[in-house]
């Protein structure tokens, strides 16, 4: 009896171990990472107050999750990839690590933001993949989410531009769409792929799951073929993916995006609502701090300007030395523009 006792509280250990998992609830949203398979799973809250799942959560079917480009091979971050997987919280949100011994590292962090300055309502994805072997190597990435929202409504997605998509589609340029939207009446979800920060994607697609989530840099894309295949029925997902870049030794690929949430007749944030929302209140909780920094390169309109101006022509003459000494950080433009910024505070300064 002792022994099965034993036997019992040694498989629930292992089990713990196993599954060790980051769930995180904050403001409207709730984000579970599982350590071993490198699962992740993100919920909002409805109008109700309960956790919707924004993408399709089934545990045994091949879950939303990141690819790498390694060479000629394309493989999927989990597990079965021979890869280490570590999870652990961070003070703005959680960070999820995969790591091929003497190939690459690859660290996903999850910032939680709030369009409204209040709730967290939202995510930004930040992504590093670095070559850790001893020679330049082809390094590419690209995310696979199986949404599900929109598949009982008739409309998958929507974009900025396309109010409905309810067949196979592919964009090499989201600065007109924006952003994909995948909702239903209880909750909705945006993907914003367009924004100062956010990084171009290559391609993204809007294709039945199983023709996106096979391990291939490109799959077969057929323009308006429904969500269909021979193994599931009305199954939409999305995909997206990056450049991918010869890495030197030591060097790394990165990669921004954020997705933003809504429930109800509340629709989810766009990228300048999000950016407004985050910057704009006097009351940004300390979380937000590093997903504020990257919206810095933004300064606040001259009508913002009141009794500070010396702070701002302080904060605009620092953010041109800091870009001045950091050329790959913006170009020439931002620079220009922000100069041009220095100027016209000053000209206001001086009462002209």
């Amino acid at each position: 009896m002792k022994r099965f006792i034993l036997f019992c509280a040694l498989c629930i250990s292992v089990c713990t171990f196993l599954y060790a998992k980051v769930d995180i609830r904050d403001g409207k949203l709730r984000l579970v990472i599982e350590d071993y398979d490198g699962n992740f799973y993100l919920y909002r809250k409805n109008t109700q107050g309960n956790y919707i799942s924004l993408l399709d959560s089934k545990r045994y079917s091949l879950n939303s999750g990141f690819y790498i480009l390694y060479g000629k091979s394309v493989q999927k971050l989990m597990r079965s990839g021979n890869l280490s997987i570590f999870s652990e919280e961070t003070a703005s949100g959680a960070r999820l690590t995969f790591s091929s011994e003497e190939k690459f590292i690859c660290t996903i962090d999850f910032t939680f933001l709030a369009s409204d300055g209040k709730e967290s309502d939202s995510i930004r994805i930040d992504t590093a993949v670095k070559n850790l072997s001893h020679e330049s190597n082809l390094i590419g990435l690209k995310v696979f989410f199986d949404t599900l929202l929109g598949e009982n409504s008739g409309t998958h997605f929507s974009t900025a531009l396309h109010g409905s998509i309810s067949s196979e589609c592919y964009f090499n340029d989201m600065s007109r769409e924006q952003w994909i939207q995948s909702a239903n009446d209880n909750v909705s979800v945006r993907f914003l792929f367009a924004g100062d920060n956010i990084t171009p994607i290559q391609t993204l697609a809007l294709a039945n799951k199983d023709v996106l989530s096979v391990p291939v840099w490109a799959p077969l894309f057929v323009p308006d073929r429904k969500f269909d295949s021979l193994q599931s029925y009305n199954n939409s997902a999305l995909c997206a993916s990056w450049e991918p870049k010869y890495l030197m030794p030591g060097e790394e690929l990165n990669v921004c995006f954020y997705i933003t949430t809504g429930a109800g007749r509340l629709l989810p944030a766009d990228y300048k609502t999000l950016r407004a929302g985050v910057t704009g209140t006097g009351n940004v909780s300390d979380k937000n701090g590093d997903a504020l920094s990257a919206f810095k390169s933004l300064p606040p309109p001259i009508d913002n300007i009141r009794d500070d101006t010396d702070a701002y022509i302080r904060f605009l003459i620092g953010r041109v030395r800091e870009l001045e000494e950091n050329p790959a950080a913006a170009s020439r433009e931002e620079i220009a523009r922000l100069q041009a910024e220095i100027d016209a505070v000053l000209l206001k300064a001086a009462g002209r």
